[in-house]
């Protein structure tokens, strides 16, 4: 009887249990009752899925190199060590993604590699290939090479946990050096960064509230703060469990408390609005169409305000997101002739930053998304928001998993929700920018289904049905 269930694997007696060789015993295995499929094979052997340890340490490296201030020069060009580590692993990572190891290939992938794609041409329609290699070359690698890093390395819910929780230890050990910075100005990151080679050069800027704008690692408060800002909500909804404890008493007001010592009008906005939502979910969870009462409230605020207020709806909300009616005034500027500017060449875009403006307005254009129509023209502009606003929405229609899964795909959506929004009123570049589309590409795989069911967040695999229907293989590209 042994020999034959070592050649077969499994055998059934008469009366019709089964049993099965397991380590050497023949044991009883259960059977489904009668008129009840049996499950997919694959989903009942299937283990949860492990990260292996070089995509941990790839995961640990690559966030953790936006937290060094270092540059350096190659030639004429300037790297961070978070460019660095995408020039040399890109076309590896293109070659996987490619390949299919990270996954069906989604819509949001076409989209920003479109976008991607777009930019880099734009540089060589308008400028001579010398000029052009550069600009051209840094969009592609901080946009398509940040997100495939991403998706690559990212594909279940456990390595996004490790992306979130990597950047989370980072802005927690900073804390101390940030608030030193904030109560005396000095910058001590950067001081013990330059004993080692060359690096990001101090900002100095006038005090808010009392306090200095601490910059942290990064070029600019305002960098510091919105990248900071993104961890709020990952920091309160995405972990479980003793972990999850620690990281809701713990490191979330440690992430406030970091993203607050920037100052920065975006930082504060994208915290708000993340706080916001928040308190939205918690008043009415048993609701089950609050978001959508909620947008439906948001577009009647809008309708009001347009009817009743002798402002536009875009100049009262600059007016109550801003520090000052100084600097509220500054952006509603930058709005009136950044957009004229975008219209003299909505194509193409602009090769340089050099924009029409009054001679007493600074050279800065403080909105994300009017730079890159700025840049890119609005075929750009369409093209990088459409990849957010899908991922999001993608995300918040999946049907819902068990609660770890819905805490995740929360947090996922209050980050980015709150970063759309505020960066109508900062600009981000180089890191801060690099961690936005690694965080884009990092949550991508939510959006994803597999025979047209969800593939679970926490990290479970979900049943699979043996055949896919041609609505279930457009619903796994992300349509």
């Amino acid at each position: 009887m042994s020999v034959m269930a070592e050649h077969l694997g499994s055998v059934h007696t008469r009366a019709g249990p089964k049993v099965a060789l397991r380590r050497g015993r023949l044991v009883r295995v259960s059977t489904p009752a009668p008129g009840t499929p049996a499950p997919f094979p694959e989903a009942q052997l299937t283990p949860v899925p492990q990260l292996a340890l070089r995509t941990r340490a790839a995961i640990v490296l690559f966030v953790a190199a936006l937290f060094l201030p270092s540059v350096y020069f190659i030639g004429p060009v300037v790297l961070s060590p978070a460019l660095l580590y995408l020039a040399l692993a890109f076309l590896p990572l293109l070659a996987f993604w490619l390949m299919g190891h990270a996954g069906p290939r989604l819509a949001t992938d076409m989209l920003v590699l479109a976008f991607a794609g777009w930019a880099f041409l734009t540089r060589f329609v308008q400028l001579d290939v010398a000029a052009a290699l550069e600009p051209a070359g840094v969009v592609l690698l901080q946009t398509a090479g940040a997100y495939i890093a991403g998706r690559v390395l990212a594909q279940n819910a456990a390595a996004t946990r490790l992306v979130f929780a990597t950047a989370i230890t980072g802005v927690a050990l900073m804390l101390p050096f940030l608030l030193w910075e904030s109560v005396t100005g000095a910058k001590p990151l950067l001081d013990v960064a330059a004993l080692f080679g060359k690096t990001l050069l101090p900002t100095q800027m006038d005090p808010r509230w009392g306090f200095q704008r601490a910059q942290g690692v990064f070029e600019h408060p305002i960098l510091l703060g919105m990248f900071v800002a993104t961890l709020v909500s990952a920091a309160t909804f995405m972990f479980h469990g003793r972990r999850g404890r620690m990281m809701r008493w713990l490191a979330a007001p440690a992430v406030v408390l970091s993203a607050m010592t920037s100052l920065s009008t975006g930082a504060l906005l994208s915290m708000n609005i993340q706080f916001g939502l928040m308190l939205w979910n918690a008043v009415l969870r048993h609701v089950k169409k609050r978001w959508a009462i909620l947008i439906w409230l948001v577009i009647a605020l809008y309708v009001t305000a347009d009817l009743l207020s002798d402002r536009t709806p875009f100049h009262l909300f600059v007016d109550y997101a801003t520090f000052s009616a100084q600097s509220s005034y500054n952006r509603i500027l930058i709005w009136q002739y950044g957009s004229a500017a975008v219209m003299d060449s909505p194509l193409l875009g602009h090769v340089t930053d050099d924009w029409d403006r009054p001679a007493f307005m600074h050279a800065s254009m403080d909105n994300f998304w009017l730079v890159i129509a700025y840049r890119y023209g609005l075929p750009g502009f369409a093209l990088l928001a459409a990849a957010f606003i899908l991922t999001i929405w993608r995300i918040a229609h999946h049907p819902d998993a068990d609660e770890q899964g819905r805490d995740m795909r929360r947090a996922v959506i209050f980050s980015l929700v709150a970063t759309m929004i505020a960066a109508v009123s900062v600009h981000l570049w180089n890191n801060s920018y690099i961690w936005l589309m690694f965080m884009l590409g990092a949550v991508a795989w939510m959006t994803r289904t597999d025979a047209g069911i969800a593939e679970c967040p926490s990290g479970s695999p979900a049943d699979q049905q043996p055949t896919e229907s041609r609505h279930a293989r457009l619903r796994r590209l992300g349509f």
